[in-house]
């Protein structure tokens, strides 16, 4: 908590310098005040300056924390329950699978209705879900087939969550500093992520019950619901003049027609959707390959989160990229890599050498993630007419769940093989759909 409460001093603090910074002065030129931006310390933070901007990234912050708590928990009790890799993979499959049906339509609502109130709606749900777990899992009830049904149910929550949260950015911020923002809810993502899986695994390990992990994601959620609650924001929305399926149509229609957007759809396969499956693989990974326990897992997952938060300070640092198309091709080929090694360290002997290289690639991996997410979201909304980027993130949200129906066969891979076959494999994957759409569009480089 003491991390949560330094932070927000120090936004508050990073938000007087920027709007200090941007006060004219008697003696500078009026062509001086207008392009003399933040301080580099601050420009990072910039998009923080905006109240309701910054309660929907603190919400994010809490938000992520509990997902990584929950991810981290619910692998590891599926592990205890069944030993079995390819149940992690069937696991990533239920609750990707279930984003598959349902994410599309999460656009269409956040393109109709108060996201607001959209937020506060399934928010209440995952919080309800968390709560319900905790209490199945410190009483002794627990059973595998609750795993699956927390992971269907919490899917039906992200599959709204994640779109509406996307879409709202540009209502909240202006339009220059959109990237900026997205990069900053990569760095409130991947923060967390440093240090929620290690704290529950940590909590795990030492009270012998994955229960205390839902507990605390239900607690970081109450915060969630707080912080939302809060935002007070004035949308434009247009009348609805379809139904919804002909409102779902549109997005779909929208993407085929243009070029550029499919082609960001489609590269995103690589290192978000195929890519991403590596985080359903590192428990067994990390016990199987390196062999370690709940403890290294959980600092691994962490090392990952440090990785992408030097890549999204990176990014948002950057302010305006003009050819964000060569940092997407970049990022993927670096993600793609890490995997890859990760894999070959299979081979390598010394269990002390085998951490710390997993270590290193790990953050290598998390960084390229980050980068590669910020730009291909903040050029999709800038390729998007306003009224229709709920639907259309809501349908990069279903590619990116696209992954999970992998997830099974990579299991059965790992069970057959090793983790460190099937990690080389998920590296392998992402690297040949990166090359695959710059030989078929290779004016992704321009974008």
């Amino acid at each position: 908590m003491s991390f949560f409460v330094a932070s927000l001093l120090r936004i508050r603090a990073i938000e007087r310098r920027i709007l200090r910074s941007q006060r004219p002065a008697r003696m500078r030129s009026s062509d001086d005040v207008a392009t003399r931006g933040p301080a580099w310390f601050a420009r990072p933070f910039e998009a923080l300056a905006f109240r309701e901007f910054r309660l929907l990234w603190l919400g994010q912050l809490c938000q992520t924390s509990a997902s990584f708590a929950e991810r981290v928990t619910r692998s590891w009790l599926a592990l205890e329950l069944t030993g079995s890799a390819f149940q992690l993979g069937a696991l990533e499959l239920t609750r990707g699978g279930a984003s598959l049906l349902l994410g599309m339509w999460g656009g269409v609502l956040a393109d109709r209705f108060d996201k607001r109130v959209l937020l506060m709606l399934v928010q209440t749900w995952t919080f309800s879900l968390y709560l319900l777990m905790a209490w199945l899992t410190l009483s002794g009830r627990l059973e595998l087939w609750h795993l699956y049904a927390s992971a269907v149910g919490l899917s039906f929550s992200s599959a709204v969550n994640q779109p509406v949260r996307s879409s709202f950015i540009p209502s909240l911020v202006p339009e220059r500093l959109v990237i900026n923002a997205l990069s900053l809810n990569s760095i409130a993502t991947n923060a967390t992520r440093m240090g929620a899986p290690v704290t529950v695994a940590g909590l795990i390990a030492l009270t012998s019950s994955g229960g205390w992990g839902y507990a605390a994601s239900a607690t970081l959620y109450a915060l969630v619901l707080v912080s939302t609650s809060l935002i007070r924001a004035v949308e434009v929305r247009e009348k609805p003049t379809s139904s919804l399926l002909g409102a779902l149509l549109q997005g779909w229609v929208f993407i085929a027609r243009h070029r550029p957007v499919l082609t960001q759809f489609l590269i995103g396969i690589g290192p978000l959707t195929i890519g991403f499956t590596y985080q359903a693989m590192l428990v067994v990974y990390t016990t199987e390959t390196l062999g370690q326990g709940v403890a290294a897992y959980g600092a691994l997952y962490s090392f990952a989160g440090l990785g992408a938060l030097v890549g999204g300070l990176t990014v948002a640092s950057l302010g305006a990229i003009k050819q964000r198309g060569r940092l997407l091709l970049l990022a993927g080929f670096l993600n793609g890599t890490a995997l890859l090694g990760m894999g070959a360290l299979g081979l390598l002997p010394g269990a002390w050498l085998l951490l710390w290289s997993a270590a290193l690639l790990l953050m290598l991996a998390g960084g390229s993630q980050t980068s590669f997410r910020a730009a291909n979201n903040a050029l999709l909304l800038a390729n998007t007419p306003a009224n229709l980027r709920g639907r259309v993130m809501s349908l990069d949200e279903v590619f990116r769940s696209v992954g999970a129906v992998a997830a099974p066969g990579i299991g059965a891979v790992a069970d057959a093989t090793s983790a460190a076959v099937a990690m080389a494999l998920i590296g392998a994957g992402s690297l040949l759909v990166v090359v695959g759409v710059l030989a078929w569009q290779p004016s992704i480089r321009k974008l």
